[in-house]
């Protein structure tokens, strides 16, 4: 749709150009040359000097400078065009021709969800909706991407999202969910008042700001996300959760069985202990299957693996064993804890709201850093800056957000953090994945990007709870053991050399969890097997495996 509105831009240009340097050269002929042309003769001179041809009528003779000037000008235009109109109009319109027009119409689709957009959000949303029970498509405008998304086996049509005529293709009527995912807010309204008209599905807005969300359900929406929000209240609650006594954000593998990360805080009786000394899963009951070390995991440590409090635990076990093993993971050697909960947040947009309102919700106070002038009280200032952050006490602060829209910030202001207080626990904002290992690399314990968080969130709200995503882009998933995976040992199965998938546990029949499974363990029916790995290789696990 947006090449053809380009390729009609430069048509109307041409015609205009055309038509005005014709009734030039039909004025000039006759007041220099004193020869009236005719119409047809001024368009046929005009194309030629305009394509720089050099094909000339031999009746239209002149020899005047203001023609001549003309002339010149004409040619130069010409080039200027055609120079323009090439690699933005033509050759994009040849290559179409030659690669074919991408798919319009999905004739097999019956209660599914359709995706109006593609973006970063939708990229990491296809990792969870892949392996998930309902099947879904994605519609855009855009037939580059709409081409990149079919040959790579993805449901995807081309169309305009925001017409009637383009959800009716993608079988809006029959569909379960309707997602406006667009990046232009009006877009996204249109989306949602075509969709209602037409649809009885459930219709999802993603939009920036979440105080336009009431426009969104005026216009028909069911559900309203801000994934700046949905990440600010998700940094915010990950801080927290160790000092409230709750599992947030733990997965549960099979009944009564979960999994979840532990930061390790300054203080804490393990910090400085090898796995053998911290003696775990006698003290608590729960097991490790793995330790993050600033963004690299660890997985099936040993008893010479060492813990502190650079350190994230990926722990196993019933509710109750991994609340004990969190209280371990906390501060216990500062006498007045509410002293190492004070919190510094870096960057104050809809991102930094967000932690302040879940923060002030639970009573923990908390200080503003941000550049740009805002109401209230902060402290205004460079993040990145030594002394500014030095002015927010954090030397004796318990979280550091770095929550600023800008990555290089994110990263810089991470470095200087770490430096001040080495002990401290920054939770980072990536606005691109391509910032996330950067971040790690500065210092980060944990990194959420806006379009992951907002994924998880969405595939959770969908098809609900059977993925769980840990860090960025890792998914835990638990597969009931079938014919295929029966009678055999869990070593001769090489799944980590097929799939780059971890077997981080098995669930046996008798509802015990085995953490760590050796390569000697056969898998029987009744047992699931419990895998690790980012999408890519979960999706190459169930193509093997199931």
């Amino acid at each position: 749709m947006r090449q053809r509105y380009i390729i009609r831009f430069f048509l109307g240009i041409l015609f205009g150009v055309v038509s005005a340097y014709a009734t030039l050269f039909y004025l000039l002929m006759s007041v220099y040359e004193g020869q009236d042309v005719s119409a047809w003769e001024a368009v046929y001179w005009t194309v030629n000097r305009l394509t720089t041809t050099g094909e000339v009528s031999p009746d239209l003779v002149y020899s005047a400078a203001p023609i001549q000037v003309l002339s010149v000008l004409i040619q130069i235009s010409g080039l200027a065009f055609f120079f323009a109109a090439f690699p933005v109009a033509i050759i994009p319109a040849l290559e179409r021709r030659i690669r074919g027009v991408p798919e319009t119409y999905y004739a097999d689709m019956n209660d599914h969800i359709i995706i109006c957009g593609y973006s970063k959000v939708v990229e990491s949303l296809i990792d969870d909706l892949i392996s998930g029970p309902l099947t879904f498509m994605v519609i855009d405008d855009d037939i580059d991407t709409i081409r990149e998304l079919q040959q790579k086996g993805i449901p995807a049509i081309l169309g305009d999202p925001t017409d009637v005529k383009g959800l009716t293709l993608a079988g809006a009527k029959a569909a379960r969910y309707i997602i406006a995912n667009r990046e232009d807010e009006e877009d996204n309204v249109e989306i949602v008042l075509a969709a209602s008209g037409i649809s009885e599905a459930e219709i999802f807005a993603v939009i920036d700001d979440i105080s336009h969300a009431h426009y969104f359900r005026y216009a028909g929406a069911s559900h309203v996300l801000s994934p700046k929000k949905i990440l600010g209240a998700h940094l915010a609650e990950k801080a927290t959760a160790s000092w409230r006594d709750e599992l947030f954000g733990a997965g549960e593998l099979v009944s009564e069985w979960f999994i979840i990360e532990f930061p390790i805080f300054p203080g804490s009786p393990f910090d400085g202990l090898t796995l053998r000394e911290a003696s775990i899963p006698e003290r608590c009951g729960a097991t490790l299957v793995g330790i993050w070390h600033r963004g690299n995991l660890e997985l099936q440590p040993g008893p010479a693996s060492m813990i502190s409090a650079e350190n994230v635990l990926v722990a196993v076990g019933r509710r109750e064993e991994l609340l004990k093993l969190q209280e371990l993971t906390r501060t216990i050697e500062v006498p007045e804890i509410t002293e190492r909960r004070h919190c510094v947040i870096a960057g104050y947009g809809d991102v930094g709201r967000a932690i302040k309102e879940v923060l002030d919700s639970q009573d923990v106070s908390s200080t503003i850093i941000d550049a740009r002038k805002k109401s209230g009280h902060y402290i205004q200032g460079d993040a990145t800056d030594e002394k500014i952050i030095h002015r927010a006490n954090i030397a004796n602060a318990a979280s550091f957000f770095a929550a600023s829209h800008i990555d290089r910030d994110n990263i810089f202001s991470t470095l200087v953090a770490r430096k001040i207080n080495p002990d401290i626990h920054i939770l980072a904002r990536a606005n691109s994945r391509e910032s996330t290992d950067q971040l790690y690399r500065a210092g980060a314990d944990f990194v959420f990007s806006l379009s992951t968080i907002a994924a998880q969130m969405l595939a959770y709200m969908l098809i609900g709870d059977h993925v769980t995503t840990l860090a960025e882009g890792l998914k835990v998933l638990s597969i009931p053991v079938d014919k295929k995976l029966a009678d055999k040992r869990l070593g001769r199965l090489r799944v980590r050399t097929l799939t780059g998938c971890t077997v981080i546990a098995v669930a046996l029949a008798d509802g015990s969890l085995m953490s760590n499974p050796g390569p000697d363990l056969e898998m029987k029916q009744g047992m699931t097997i419990i895998i690790l790995g980012y999408a890519r290789q979960v999706r190459e696990f169930k193509k093997r495996f199931l």
